[in-house]
């Protein structure tokens, strides 16, 4: 067998966005038998070469193998194979092209199109990276230890004007806006709101990319005992936040890579999210997101459906992980039961692994 090897193309951006050229990359290389180049870490001003052991000239290599012939895996083209899954995509692209039939070549792949439903599959990899980049470990059993199991653990993102953000200005709209700094009040409206309903029975940490004021009031008001760690990475506080019974997210791929690994309830800022006919989505302002047959259109539909089903009785109602909040609004009684539901699977008693006990179902 000749020399196969699939490139992640990295932007030097953010770690939420550099997730989705690593996650294809991997699948690709899996998929096509091939070595996996990149992302280049060394693009980054962020340091993550050190946080991944990478050298800081991995992008020599990089700039080398695209300056070779190489097959480039583009939107269209994943966009023309019809699947959602970036490895079946990919697949299908590499049998009609005949890559796979080459002895030797080099594939290139890159962006943050198909979301995270293309790369889902890729989740294992990516965790692995994560637990396995510098002091993450570390970091993680620091926080967790000190953690009371038997209370909710609340994350809650909150993003500097660092890196291209920016606040709105005066009246402008957030619908459908991305880089865009979420208000201190509505972290404090919500927090406020979730310690009110939960009492004692709740906890929170307060995760930035970079202390600020902002940061350091809602910290104040809900963990003014939260501990500094000396040596907490943005791998590590992912790690972290992906592990809270709920997060509590900024407008930003780092919070929603954090929602993506967790699996457990998370909150938007309402007015971000685009709304089309009653129905609330993240990504429905994309140009593609609103062509019939899109992910997005064929929720709105599966949606609109079970709310009519739910009202007539004729289906249970919808839950959801996701839950939009603006600041003067309810928790929703969606949120709130699932959190009561992660309050009482936190009980050691009732657990059979941890010596807990159950009600028998029949008697002997």
């Amino acid at each position: 067998m000749g020399i196969r090897i699939v490139v992640a193309k990295s932007r030097g951006a953010g770690l939420g966005n550099e997730l989705f050229p690593w996650a294809k990359g991997w699948i690709a290389s899996q998929v096509l038998d091939a070595r996996l180049v990149g992302p280049s870490w060394g693009r980054s001003r962020r340091g993550y070469y050190r946080d991944f052991g990478a050298s800081r000239l991995d992008f020599v290599l990089e700039k080398a193998l695209l300056r070779l012939p190489h097959h480039a895996f583009t939107e269209s083209d994943y966009r023309a194979t019809g699947e959602v899954d970036f490895g079946r995509a990919i697949e299908r692209w590499g049998a009609t092209r005949g890559v796979t039939r080459e002895g030797s070549f080099v594939v290139s792949v890159e962006g943050m199109w198909g979301g995270y439903p293309s790369i889902w599959n890729a989740r294992p990899f990516l965790l692995a990276k994560l637990l396995n980049s510098r002091d993450a470990l570390r970091n993680v059993y620091e926080v967790i230890s000190k953690l009371d199991r038997n209370k909710l653990f609340v994350a809650v993102g909150i993003r500097s004007t660092q890196g291209g953000f920016r606040r709105l200005n005066p009246g402008e709209s957030a619908r459908g806006k991305w880089t865009i700094v979420t208000p201190k009040e509505w972290y404090l409206w919500v927090c406020a709101a979730l310690q009110q309903r939960f009492g004692k029975a709740i906890q929170f940490r307060i995760f930035t990319d970079r202390r600020h004021a902002d940061f350091d009031e809602v910290v104040e008001r809900f963990n003014p005992g939260q501990s500094h760690l000396q040596g907490r990475t943005q791998c590590s506080d992912l790690l972290l936040m992906a592990q809270a019974d709920l997060l509590v997210c900024a407008v930003s791929s780092y919070s929603k890579a954090a929602a993506f690994f967790s699996g457990n309830p998370y909150i938007c800022y309402e007015p971000q999210l685009t709304l089309i006919d009653g129905l609330y989505s993240l990504w429905g302002n994309e140009p593609y997101q609103q062509k019939a047959g899109s992910l997005t259109r064929r929720s709105m539909e599966f949606v609109s459906s079970r709310l009519s089903a739910s009202a007539t009785g004729q289906a249970p109602p919808l839950r959801y992980l996701g839950t939009p909040m603006d600041i003067g609004d309810a928790l929703p009684d969606n949120l709130v039961e699932m959190l009561e539901q992660k309050l009482c699977s936190h009980d050691s008693r009732t657990n059979l692994i941890e010596y807990g006990c159950l009600p028998a179902l029949r008697r002997e």
